[in-house]
């Protein structure tokens, strides 16, 4: 269903006639974006934790990929239009990679066979007990029924439990998140110099690249810096955001480079942000409460 969206997403944007053809196509592209998301952070609880880091990378070297092909083919003389069904090779890839190059945890042991680094974070109700001959057994169960057996059997009051700790989480994701669409979506456009190398229309292209180069860098880093002071990065795009704002407003800035220098810096903070929250998830939240994973997506 993501390949279906995306794909409507590109065709939508580069036949669009009108404005509400291209905000059409902008929704089927986010449609994709979250399901497709919160479909793999599902995933992640079933392998190893440097699946996030991995995975925090790929998103990264997306965006990368994503804004320079469009900046690069835009510059090159290749019309809107054109670059973006070009892009239709992306929802290909993506089959590619998830049909045939993932290798799926098609079975796994029934997770009603825990051992003590594998209880749920909440206690099981009293009505529920675990099966102790299907620990003796050989019945191996899918990756997708181990992974949703214990979550279906809790009411919606436990359920919502498990999302308390990770509003820690979820909180400063948000907040980094709200600065970071302020700063790209409301105000690149009016931050612009005039009589140098770009026009304005180039100048807004590369800036998305310099933040993503920096979202990249950040998303990659996990592995070799990891905190969990995960509120220093809200606190630091909101400085960011009340910088670009004052600089979208006066204009003081003498020189392009600082503003790329910034906008890497935002890239950085916000890159920093995802990578180490859902790092964090994955060591303190325990096994079968990593199902809940994806609810701390729902904060972008």
């Amino acid at each position: 269903m993501s390949i279906l969206f995306v794909v409507a997403a590109f065709i939508t944007v580069a036949t669009s006639v009108a404005t509400w053809m291209s905000l059409l196509g902008v929704v089927f592209a986010s449609i994709s974006s979250g399901i497709g998301e919160i479909t793999f952070l599902s995933l992640t609880a079933l392998f190893h934790k440097n699946t996030i880091s991995t995975w925090s990378s790929g998103t990264g070297g997306a965006g990368v990929i994503g804004a320079l092909s469009y900046a690069g083919l835009t510059g090159a003389g290749l019309s809107p239009r054109h670059t973006i069904l070009a892009m239709l090779l992306v929802p290909a890839l993506m089959a590619v990679s998830y049909y045939i190059i993932l290798v799926h945890p098609n079975s796994i042991k029934s997770r009603k066979c825990q051992t003590e680094d594998q209880s749920p974070l909440l206690k099981q109700p009293t009505d529920i007990t675990p099966d102790e001959d299907s620990c003796n057994d050989s019945e191996e169960v899918t990756g997708t029924t181990a992974a949703t057996s214990y979550i279906s059997r809790l009411s919606t009051r436990q359920r919502l439990m498990l999302i308390l700790p990770l509003l820690k989480y979820m909180i400063p994701l948000f907040s980094v998140y709200v600065a970071e669409y302020y700063i790209n979506q409301a105000l690149f456009e009016l931050i612009y110099f005039e009589d140098i190398w770009l026009t304005l229309a180039e100048q807004y292209r590369w800036y998305q690249v310099d933040y993503q180069l920096g979202v990249f860098i950040s998303r990659s880093s996990v592995n070799l810096f990891h905190t969990k002071a995960i509120w220093v990065f809200p606190v630091m795009q909101v400085i960011n955001a009340v910088f670009f704002s004052v600089e979208a407003y006066f204009l003081f800035v003498p020189s392009i480079w600082i503003v790329f220098a910034v906008i890497f810096f935002e890239g950085l903070m916000g890159g920093a942000a995802y990578v180490n929250a859902f790092f964090s998830i994955s060591e303190d939240v325990r096994n079968h409460a990593k199902q809940i994973m994806p609810f701390s997506y729902y904060e972008d």
